[in-house]
């Protein structure tokens, strides 16, 4: 049975600690896939999933991004704040989330609770909604070198990013990021990241998902906030010591 906490603008989801909608004054932030799974043991596609203890397969492990996406998680909500803790493996998770004036906020801490270190990957991978991807300039990487995952090469980005085809690179910076959307911009900024990835599958990578509706590739851009490691292999947390990642996501007017 899939049920959902709502609070203030916020929707959410303890079956992986996700957020599924985001209302704001300018409308939905968030995209959310029609056929969609839900439940404990289920990725959901859109909205924020969390990524967590690694991204991807980057760290060579699995499931793909980690169990905390997968995983039912203890939520309590409390004057407009929802909170959300999950333990395995001798790793606490520990999640606040709360809408603002503008949009909302989101913080992720990672405590390590055995007596040896452990190597993780942290990332929120969040899926904002756009009218259309291909028309949309997402800003802030100008300068800044970007790990192109399709083809293994860094480059350094010169101007605005826009979308025709797959789309899938990590920015080697922290940037505040602008999504410009037909009527709205959407501001993306992190804390406690080292990393930010953009993502879109294009028409011919997304035909081959079957958690994405027919066409709907076209109705979101994820821009994520991530803590990755050097050359994205993961971080050192000592025994008894935390890493805390944070998303501040505001919307306003074009």
């Amino acid at each position: 049975m899939t049920f959902f906490i709502n609070s203030g603008g916020l929707e959410f989801s303890p079956a992986g600690a996700h957020i599924v909608h985001a209302n704001s004054a300018e409308g939905e932030l968030l995209y959310l896939s029609s056929t969609s799974e839900y439940g404990e043991g289920t990725a959901i596609r859109g909205g924020v999933p969390i990524i967590a203890p690694w991204f991807g397969g980057l760290l060579g492990l699995d499931p793909m991004h980690g169990w905390a996406r997968r995983s039912a998680w203890d939520v309590d909500e409390n004057n407009g704040q929802i909170h959300a803790t999950y333990s395995r493996e001798g790793l606490l998770l520990n999640i606040r989330t709360h809408s603002t004036d503008a949009g909302f906020d989101i913080s992720l801490r990672l405590s390590n609770d055995t007596d040896q270190s452990s190597t993780v990957q942290l990332a929120f991978h969040p899926y904002f909604k756009v009218d259309d991807v291909e028309k949309i300039e997402v800003e802030g990487f100008d300068g800044i070198d970007i790990l192109n995952r399709l083809t293994d090469t860094v480059g350094t980005q010169d101007g605005v990013i826009t979308f025709d085809g797959e789309y899938d690179r990590i920015a080697l910076g922290t940037p505040q990021v602008k999504i410009y959307d037909t009527n709205r911009i959407i501001t993306v900024e992190g804390e406690g990241h080292d990393s930010t990835v953009v993502w879109n599958p294009g028409k011919n990578r997304a035909s081959t998902m079957a958690d994405i509706g027919d066409g709907e590739w076209r109705d979101f851009v994820c821009v994520e906030p991530a803590l990755l490691g050097a050359e994205q292999k993961g971080v050192t947390v000592a025994p008894g010591t935390s890493v805390t990642l944070v998303m501040r996501v505001g919307v306003e007017k074009r």
